[in-house]
């Protein structure tokens, strides 16, 4: 899954939850993000791979993956001068907010290690589809889907789920989602991780909780659905970016994830 969608409102809404953005798996040119004011709302952020951070009045280099959230008014320092960069995000805001947080045992501002990138992504996908296929969105709705994404984060934390994954694989998850066109070559895959085929498949469902292969039609899937958003593209087009370039099979694989063809599915988001 990869998608992004962010939007400002002047002035903000007010009330118990706004969301006004949320990004999954956003690739980055080398660079830093220097906000002194931040932007005025809550920001929670994952870092697939190493970045630098500023925490209090320091900064620190992470050496894997990193949850961090900022408390709302303050300063934004991050990202990775160096090499490219991934990250998933939301901002968001509301009066019901710091009562989520302290139900779920969680702090107003934090930064720790975190390494379970599909719980994170699967919490933050139906936040995203709320916001951008809805006319208004439901703040009820969007609650829900924060205390759950808030309870899990403090689960995983206490449970110990947070084990470590080799940065070779998630270089090769990122690698996945972020060219889902692509055709898999698990041979490929396996030597970026030194591993055999059948060690590298089993490691990597292990590690994220499905094969390559099914995070691969996940991306693709998601990136469908986001595509078809945009009725400047036509399916077959669609198709062709997801990684189908014989029409029927797409129709086929999105009817089969979905239970709607792409047309149908455009319509009902259109409808919404």
């Amino acid at each position: 899954m990869k998608v992004r969608y962010l939007k400002f409102e002047t002035p903000r809404r007010e009330g118990p939850l706004a969301v006004s953005g949320v990004g999954i798996g956003e690739e980055m040119e080398p660079g830093l993000i220097d906000r002194p004011h931040g932007t005025g709302d809550r920001l929670l952020m994952f870092f697939a791979g190493p970045v630098r951070l500023r925490v209090a009045d320091g900064e620190l280099q992470t050496e894997g993956p990193a949850l961090r959230l900022w408390r709302e008014g303050a300063g934004h320092f991050y990202g990775n001068p160096v090499e490219r960069w991934s990250h998933s995000w939301l901002h968001f805001h509301g009066s019901c907010v710091p009562a989520l947080l302290a139900e779920a045992g969680l702090a107003e501002e934090f930064c720790f290690e975190w390494n379970d990138i599909p719980l994170l992504e699967s919490c933050l996908a139906p936040v995203y589809r709320e916001i951008t296929a809805m006319p208004e969105p439901d703040p009820r709705l969007l609650r829900n889907h924060l205390s759950s994404l808030f309870l899990e984060i403090s689960r995983a934390r206490k449970s110990g789920r947070r084990n470590r994954i080799p940065n070779s694989y998630l270089r090769v998850r990122r690698l996945i989602v972020s060219t889902p066109e692509q055709e898999l070559d698990l041979a490929m895959l396996a030597r970026m991780v030194s591993r055999s085929v059948p060690a590298f498949a089993a490691n990597f469902r292990r590690y994220f909780g499905v094969s390559p292969i099914r995070c691969q039609l996940d991306s693709r899937i998601e990136l469908a659905r986001h595509l078809l958003h945009d009725r400047n593209l036509s399916v077959k087009e669609i198709g062709e970016r997801c990684g189908y370039p014989d029409a029927l099979q797409f129709s086929r694989m999105f009817r089969r994830r979905t239970g709607l063809s792409p047309t149908a599915y455009r319509q009902s988001a259109s409808d919404a």
